[in-house]
């Protein structure tokens, strides 16, 4: 990628004027380095060469697969801990098989593929971030970002990743082997011998792990830039035994008609529909709420009083006892079967507590595929919350394929989400008495995420949303007063959350914009 070596290599000056390590406690790390059907004898020399010139000597390199005469002297390598071979082992063995466990002494160990290099001071920033922080829990894995080699041409493609995204692992082995894997995790999640690598890092999904995010592309890996895989996006759950759909409205009868229009063809089982009516009196509107009730026997809750968009979805909610709720805008289109069984099937996952999706303007292009959080540029914005890749062409895959794939984030839009009744009532509901309009539906995921379950948007293909058309895009004295104490809200009770969004990389702005910007990116060639 044009651009980027010069920006990289800038990078390593800028990280060499930095001394790393000052009072870490030197872990032992051990990496296997392995050949592969297409690697060369060069391609090894070039990876044991990168990691003899690390500026951390406390690493032991253990061949595998590989004969001790095959390997270059090593009294080369005392200066580190040493250079061993196994020639009987492979990857999968010490991933699964304890009679393994003799061939390293590391805490935590780093696999590389013939023809992995790294940067000099790689380990030395890996073992920083095991010494980082005294007290918390051990750092279980720690997901690098890094460059494969380009499909096509000479160049190599950056990987700017999210952090450890257990969803996205389970679509594509966007990780390779850019990870380091402690000791613990490796022996307490053996189990049966994994078909692949990718095999492996896909079973740590199912579990909580303790995580951390290495945002330098130290890593250089030899392999392509992954692609999806053509599995279906999930596995089998048990499907709700109740869905109720809650749609706050007032008036606009032509939005709400089309919005209700997918009920013709969802086949959801046990199906409620709350309209929970802020107001109404347009007399198209009333009949419509009339054809609702005979048709699906809707509930019409009415309100009056103040616009208060979370009091209408706690009010929607409390009104029915169904397992799954879906709360939908009124200006939201269902154009494609399935779409809304797809979101309750995924916040049927025990571990999921907010299903989003993506999302379409009219014309086709992309409104909302996940939210980013950032802080703001001053006091009366203190908070930016920017939806990934905004205005994409709906044939776009974005970048890592963000928009063909289940993704983590820390929140979704809530013009369309899908969450259990269990999680909605743990979480508190949507905050009505703080944040009436504003940032409550990023408040609520917020909330989800802090009870520990994942918030996830899908990439649906048939869900489109002609944004704010309930409310318009109102900018009185009043509105931006209330959206200026709302954002000072959100920024006291979850400054953290903005200030290191988990899944925000700081190498790559996608936030509100059609296609992904680095550091590197030349300004004028951007429309």
């Amino acid at each position: 990628m044009a651009g980027y070596e010069d920006w990289r290599q800038s990078r390593l000056i800028e990280r060499k004027r930095s001394p790393r390590g000052r009072g870490a406690w030197n872990h032992l790390i051990t990496v296997f380095v392995y050949p592969e059907a297409s690697s060369s004898a060069t391609a090894m020399s070039q990876t044991l060469s990168a990691l003899l010139d690390q500026t951390y000597r406390n690493i032991e390199i253990v061949v595998i697969g590989a004969r001790e005469q095959d390997l270059p002297d090593s009294s080369r390598f005392v200066g580190l801990r040493g250079l061993f071979a196994e020639p009987a082992l492979d990857v999968l063995d010490i991933l699964s098989d304890p009679a393994a466990d003799h061939a390293w002494r590391g805490s935590h160990l780093v696999l590389a593929a013939a023809g992995t290099t790294f940067d000099p001071d790689t380990f030395d920033l890996l073992n920083e971030m095991l010494s980082r922080s005294p007290g918390k829990p051990a750092l279980e894995l720690v997901v690098c970002d890094h460059d494969r080699a380009a499909a096509t041409g000479t160049g190599r493609s950056p990987c700017f990743l999210p952090g450890w995204d257990p969803d996205l692992i389970v679509a594509m082995d966007y990780i390779g082997t850019a990870f380091m894997a402690s000791r613990r995790l490796v022996l307490a999640r053996r189990s049966s011998r994994p078909a692949s690598l990718h095999d492996w890092l896909r079973s740590l999904a199912g579990g909580s792990l303790v995580t951390a995010h290495l945002t330098e592309p130290v890593m250089h890996l030899p392999a392509i830039p992954p692609h999806p895989s053509a599995e279906t996006l999930i596995s089998e759950f048990p499907a709700a035994k109740s869905v109720a759909i809650i749609i706050p409205n007032r008036d606009k009868p032509e939005l709400l008609r089309r919005c209700v229009r997918f009920l013709e063809f969802t086949e959801i089982a046990g199906l409620e529909l709350v309209i929970v009516d802020h107001a109404s009196t347009d007399p198209e509107t009333l009949a419509l709420y009339a054809w609702l009730k005979q048709r699906y026997s809707a509930r019409i809750l009415r309100i009056d009083g103040r616009f208060n968009f979370s009091r209408m979805v706690n009010l929607g909610v409390a009104a029915t006892t169904a397992q799954m709720v879906l709360l939908l805008n009124n200006d939201i289109e269902v154009t494609k079967p399935h779409e809304i069984d797809m979101m309750v099937s995924h916040a049927m996952r025990p571990e999921v507590g907010v299903a989003g999706a993506r999302l379409l303007y009219p014309d086709g292009r992309v409104q909302h595929a996940g939210v980013i959080l950032r802080p703001g540029p001053g006091q009366e914005q203190t908070v930016v919350s920017q939806h990934v890749l905004r205005g994409a062409a709906s044939h776009s895959d974005g970048y890592l394929h963000a928009l063909r794939t289940v993704r983590n984030y820390q929140a979704v839009t809530g013009a369309i989400i899908a969450t259990r009744r269990d999680v909605f009532d743990k979480a508190g509901g949507f905050d009505e008495v703080n944040l009436p309009v504003e940032h409550s539906d990023i408040d609520y995921c917020l909330r989800v995420r802090a009870a520990g379950f994942r918030v996830i948007s899908l990439p649906t293909a048939g869900i489109v949303h002609s944004e704010s058309s309930t409310r318009g895009l109102d900018t009185t004295p009043e509105v931006s007063r209330m959206r200026v104490a709302a954002g000072e809200l959100m920024i006291r009770r979850w400054r953290d959350a903005v200030n290191h969004d988990p899944f925000r990389n700081p190498h790559l702005d996608w936030g509100d914009r059609s296609q992904a910007l680095f550091p590197w990116t030349n300004w004028s060639d951007v429309q």
